[in-house]
């Protein structure tokens, strides 16, 4: 268990908020697709911590990124600069981190654990390409996360929009993916809404490649114990529980 301090906070729009977090031992230890545990506030009302994929890491602070969904997250939400957090982390089974080249393709707030997988594939010079797609115009901000990889990344979104490809990010990987070919050991990475998913393995078009997933689910509590966040293997012999087992899998060991 850990005591983590704001130390920046940015907000988009009334759903969407970034916390920078101070916590040396968090930021040193976490693998890119791990997540931690957050306290909502003191007491227990809420009574379960929320699960939230670190986007980034720098030096002894970690980022954290998430969609106002709940009263939960709402709470989280107004904290500001120089509040503590109680954070238990890094936790879970986090993405392969060495593929020979990696395809990377991220629904909305998706993009959470995948920048922070980019950030390392770039580090350790990589070759990758990310592909995002966002709903409306006021998810757009998002693209800017993809910036800080320039001439690596493609986005979409579902409403018509100046610059970019109208449709989902499927339609858009998949018009990419036509005539092209890849080295062996490329790797593709996802993470995004379960739908999106589902029909990222169901389609076939990236067989050839793992396709690894990073499932956003409910957790009690993060570590195997409450069994709140068990999904069924494909073999039908069995469940896994996303916090501990995950929240990264291989699509082939899932049942969709």
């Amino acid at each position: 268990m850990s005591e983590a301090v704001i130390e920046e906070k940015k907000c988009w729009g009334e759903r969407f908020v970034q916390l920078r977090l101070k916590e040396e031992e968090i930021a040193r230890c976490a693998r890119p697709g791990q997540f931690v545990m957050v306290r909502v506030q003191e007491g227990f009302d809420p009574l379960l911590r929320r699960p939230l994929a670190v986007m980034k890491v720098e030096e002894s602070s970690f980022y954290l990124f998430w969609e106002i969904v709940g009263r939960g997250t709402k709470i989280l939400s107004s904290l500001n600069v120089g509040s503590k957090l109680e954070v238990l982390g890094p936790l879970g089974r986090g993405f392969s981190l060495f593929p020979s080249q990696a395809l990377i393709v991220a629904g909305g707030r998706g993009i959470t654990p995948l920048y922070f997988l980019a950030s390392h594939f770039k580090e350790n010079k990589i070759p990758f390409t990310f592909f995002l797609g966002v709903k409306d115009k006021e998810e757009l901000f998002m693209v800017d996360f993809l910036q800080d990889f320039p001439g690596a990344y493609f986005w979409s979104c579902e409403e018509p929009v100046e610059g970019g490809f109208c449709g989902t990010v499927l339609s858009l990987f998949h018009t990419w993916l036509e005539d092209k070919s890849f080295s062996p050991g490329t790797g593709v990475y996802a993470c995004g809404p379960e739908g999106m998913l589902k029909n990222l393995y169901r389609e076939g078009k990236t067989q050839n490649f793992p396709l690894e997933v990073s499932l956003e689910t409910f957790m009690g509590c993060g570590f195997g114990a409450c069994m709140s966040c068990a999904v069924e293997k494909s073999n039908g012999k069995g469940y896994f529980h996303v916090c501990k087992d995950g929240p990264v899998f291989l699509a082939q060991e899932l049942k969709w």
